[in-house]
This record gives C-alpha cells, structure tokens and sequence, in this order.
C-alpha cells in the first residue's frame, strides 16, 4: 500500500477523522499509524528501528483507551525494557485504538510534523512485504504517539469546541458551565467545572468520548470521531489525547 493511499484510508474511516490529524499537526513530535489485528507481532521491530525518526521514544508508555491487543502489547514492551505508566502524561509514548470502517491490508507509517514519512528502509521494508503476504485484510488500527522531550504539563485557561474541522467557540476553564451541540450523529453534550472538561452525552458507539478522562492541561483533548467533534484545551504546551 502506497504511503499517500495508506493515509486516505487511515483518515476515511469514521473513528479517525481528518480531525485528528489536524489537530495534532505541529504540535506532536510523530505519530506511528500500524494497521494489523496483531499489532503485537509486528510493533516492537518496528520501534526498533524508529530511532533515525523519532528523537525520543522513550521508557515509559501508557493506554489512551481500551485496546483488545493491551495485555500482548504490555507483556511484549515490559519484556522489551519499557515501563507501563498509569497515566498518559506520565509517558514517552501513548498507545490508542481504533477499528477502521473497511479492512485493508496491514501496513504502517509515520506521520511527523505534519507530514508522511516512508520508513519502509532496512529490516521494515522486508517486515512490511511479509505483512501483506502472509496476513489477510485488518480492521485494526494502533497509534503509537511520542511525546517531545521538552514537553511538560501545563495547567489550561480555555477548552476550544470544534465541530465538522471549525471552531465553535472558546470556553473559560474558569465557568461550571454545561453545553450541547448539534453534531451529525446528534447531540454531545459537555461539561466544564472546576477547571476540568468532559463529555457528559454522545450518540456515538462506542462510547469512549464518554469514558474518557476529564482534560486540564495545555494540549490535551477528547475527540469523538464518528460526530466529527473535538474538545482541546488551549495553552503554550501540548501533550496527550482522548479519541471517541
């Protein structure tokens, strides 16, 4: 699969929007994109070699939400050196999940800075063939985010509300305040209080918008991808993301 393909079939499916990329575009060192239902086979070699792209990968690593490969990508990355962090800032590198709307073949890039990088050189580019000889179509799709060295927890002063890629409005971290908005799935509803933001009511899915933590820091947000909607706290720093 073409890098540029592999792209257009990563951002079309309904639980990773362009929103996402959007979002995290300059803001965010790289973000590893893996599609294989057994992502544990193939993301350890791929880390390996990770180094001539990716300036921190760090030691810890952390869940932003369920995966159903957690307990092999934990087992296998403890095996590797890597500790498991409780907390998504507390980590190097955040794992996420989401199930892609069409199978396609396993495949992987990278995005950094914004754009797409073909790390298929030395040992990838045989690990990459022999995914798509030897696996059938996947519906599985891992994002590995690594997080800048110089990038600390910074307390926000407002949640910015898009909707369909646009702004809707700034919102004070300094309100207790409740807000719906008409999404394409229907109504989502959020709620600020005590300097915190969450998701109270979506007509997504899945549900995990819903069940992700309340965001406070610069940088962080909460996408629920199926409603094109995303909640980002504004600031001079930026670290981790919820997707929905």
């Amino acid at each position: 699969m073409e890098r540029r393909d592999f792209f257009k079939k990563v951002i079309l499916t309904p639980l990773l929007t362009p929103l996402l990329l959007a979002a995290t575009k300059g803001k965010r060192g790289c973000e590893l994109y893996l599609i294989a239902d057994n992502p544990e086979e193939f993301f350890p070699l791929i880390l390996e070699e990770l180094h001539d792209y990716v300036a921190n990968c760090g030691h810890r690593f952390s869940f932003l939400n369920s995966h159903p490969k957690e307990n092999e990508l934990r087992r296998i990355l403890s095996h590797r050196g890597l500790t498991h962090a409780q907390e998504p800032f507390q980590a190097d590198m955040t794992l996420s999940f989401s199930l892609l709307h069409k199978k396609n073949l396993p495949s992987f890039t990278l995005i950094k800075e914004g754009k797409i990088w073909d790390i298929r050189s030395r040992q990838l580019y045989s690990l990459w063939r022999k995914m798509n000889k030897d696996h059938m179509p996947s519906s599985c799709l891992t994002v590995a985010s690594f997080k800048s060295r110089q990038s600390r927890p910074c307390s926000g002063e407002y949640v910015s509300v898009y909707k369909d890629g646009g702004k809707e409005e700034m919102i004070s971290l300094e309100e207790n305040i409740t807000r719906s908005y008409r999404t394409r799935g229907g109504k989502i509803t959020l709620r600020v209080e005590d300097r915190k933001t969450w998701i109270l009511e979506s007509p997504c899915r899945h549900k995990i918008c819903l069940s992700s933590p309340p965001v406070s820091l610069a940088g962080e947000r909460i996408i629920c991808a199926p409603n094109h909607f995303l909640l980002e706290i504004q600031g001079s720093r930026y670290i981790d993301t919820s997707i929905g």
